[in-house]
């Protein structure tokens, strides 16, 4: 199922003096608030109470789900928006998940349009399949998320596949969409690349998973050959691949997947000023980069790792915690595309608000950060905003 898939559940309220006449008028008006959306009239656990009027509070509490976000919305005049109001009160008071907004505001503001999303984004990810091959690297003191967490937080089940039950990578056949990306500069070392894509797509399709996590140092300290080219491209054809194990970026990986389509860049931190950012990695996405070229990789100088050029002008940052109940978020704006020997090959830098950059200083949530091209963080935070995530910011 896609978000586009979900069919949005709809309930009305109405003082008891309308309740002959609601349900038609409830109609009337979704259809013009919702043109061409999927939606569906409900009585329980809805994802949206529309206010006709006052005097509708207690049905409205009565409906909701106790375990279910839910988007109030109502109609201008009949004190429709007082009582909406004291629901919401009712609902922070009571811990409950839920967003006020007036109906018609919600639509021009795009706010229902995103709550829509959020809805079949979250839906969707239940069930996801995860794999971890080897181990959370031991460097990721703050990015190891547990199984029963990303079940509880997200509704993904973990696998763990250790490095010593898959087969040889050297026996398998080198894969031929990588090695057809690159026929024209034909690397030194693109076979070996491209054999390791090939037995992870075995192990992804045996196991049935939508994401893996893969622990790649050993593999290149003691083979001398990186996963950077096979985790580019499963991330470039939408299946979701982080390094070093880091089950927190995974699990942002795939909800930032689910929410905007695109699958993330994972970077690490490598430069903090007052005003910027400098990330860096060898595994970008290669639709996420011009100008790629393959030289050695970072840490080790030995096989291939991805270098090129981010495209975008504009990004949104993001990164959750390992207990998946924080984020941060912050939008910036691309300046440079530094060259800097002492750092991973894939190099951007950004500018950032101060507050963004105080946050990092201050309460960063990890390393490694996720960044996706546009600007998304108004969806993140309603997003993480109907899962109960806190968003981090300046202390």
């Amino acid at each position: 199922m896609t978000e586009e898939d979900y069919v949005i559940k709809v309930a009305w309220t109405a003082h008891r003096g309308a309740l002959e006449t609601a349900p038609a008028e409830a109609e009337a008006y979704l259809r013009r608030l919702l043109p061409g959306k999927n939606y569906t009239m409900t009585d329980s656990s809805p994802d949206i109470i529309l206010f006709l009027s006052g005097g509708s509070e207690r049905r409205a509490i009565e409906i909701a789900d106790p375990d279910r976000p839910v988007l109030l919305l109502s109609m201008r005049g009949n004190n429709a928006y007082a009582a909406a109001t004291e629901v919401m009160a009712w609902m922070v008071n009571h811990n409950r998940i839920a967003v006020l907004s007036d109906a018609a505001d919600a639509a021009e503001s795009g706010l229902l349009e995103r709550w829509a999303k959020t809805t079949g984004a979250w839906e969707k990810l239940k069930g996801t399949r995860a794999g971890l091959i080897g181990t959370v690297s031991e460097w990721l003191v703050a990015s190891d998320v547990t199984a029963e967490t990303l079940r509880q937080r997200f509704g993904v089940e973990l696998t763990g596949i250790p490095w010593r039950v898959l087969p040889d990578y050297s026996n398998e056949e080198p894969d031929t969409d990588l090695l057809n990306r690159f026929r024209i500069q034909n690397p030194e070392g693109i076979i070996d690349a491209a054999r390791v894509l090939t037995l992870l797509r075995k192990v992804i399709s045996e196991n049935r998973l939508d994401a893996i996590g893969v622990e790649c140092f050993s593999l290149v300290q003691e083979r001398k050959v990186t996963a950077c080219l096979a985790l580019a491209q499963l991330n470039t054809e939408g299946t979701v691949a982080a390094c070093e194990g880091d089950l927190a970026s995974m699990a942002g990986m795939i909800a930032g997947k689910a929410l905007t389509g695109k699958v993330p860049w994972m970077a690490n931190t490598t430069r903090l000023t007052d005003s910027t950012l400098i990330l860096s990695h060898c595994t970008a996405p290669f639709d996420f980069v011009s100008d790629v070229e393959l030289p050695s990789h970072y840490e080790t100088g030995w096989s291939l790792a991805v270098d090129g050029t981010i495209t975008a002008k504009e990004v949104t940052l993001f990164r959750f915690s390992d207990t998946l109940d924080r984020a941060f978020i912050a939008e910036g704006r691309v300046i440079s595309r530094p060259r800097l020997a002492d750092a991973c090959r894939t190099q951007v830098e950004i500018e950032l608000p101060g507050e963004s950059i105080i946050a990092l200083k201050e309460r960063p949530l990890g390393n490694h950060l996720l960044v996706l091209a546009g600007n998304h963080s108004e969806f993140l935070r309603l997003a993480c905003r109907y899962r109960g995530i806190e968003i981090v910011r300046q202390a």
